[in-house]
């Protein structure tokens, strides 16, 4: 099976619940995906950096002055954890009102945020939880393919 787009994720979601065999393949698809967060941007001025711009300053806001402020549910156990979607049309089924969120690749959402629980498509009849040995796992994997 050749991954080519977000439906096969979602597939690979719902075969990997039934059968752990497809846990592998899952990893890798997530590895070369996008996911979605509940997440917002907001400016955060850092007066003793030499190098950031003021916020009265006439261009928007970059990764080096911008702060990403994630939005945390709760996992099965009531722990923080932090939602991710396959897809935007996933997302806005599991919100009850609109909420800003944020496109980011999978990788880039394991590396940020090592050490906290992750659950994929959390409100879906097939959601996954990533404990932090499944994140190293896919992070190994995604540092393999470069």
């Amino acid at each position: 099976m050749t991954i080519e787009n977000i439906a096969d994720i979602e597939k690979l979601i719902r075969l990997d619940s039934k059968d752990p065999s497809y846990k592998g393949m899952l990893f890798e698809a997530l590895t070369h995906a996008d996911v979605y967060i509940l997440a917002s941007t907001e400016y955060v001025p850092n007066a003793n950096g030499a190098d950031q711009v003021p916020a009265n300053e006439d261009r928007p806001p970059n990764v080096n002055d911008t702060h990403l402020a994630i939005t945390l549910w709760e996992d099965s156990k009531g722990n923080a954890a932090i939602p991710f979607f396959s897809s935007v049309e996933v997302l806005q089924e599991s919100i009850e009102s609109e909420e800003t969120y944020v496109q980011l690749g999978a990788t880039e959402l394991f590396e940020l945020t090592m050490g906290t629980s992750l659950i994929l498509n959390p409100v879906s009849d097939y959601s996954r939880e990533f404990s932090i040995d499944d994140i190293k796992s896919i992070l190994s994997i995604a540092e393999s393919d470069k």
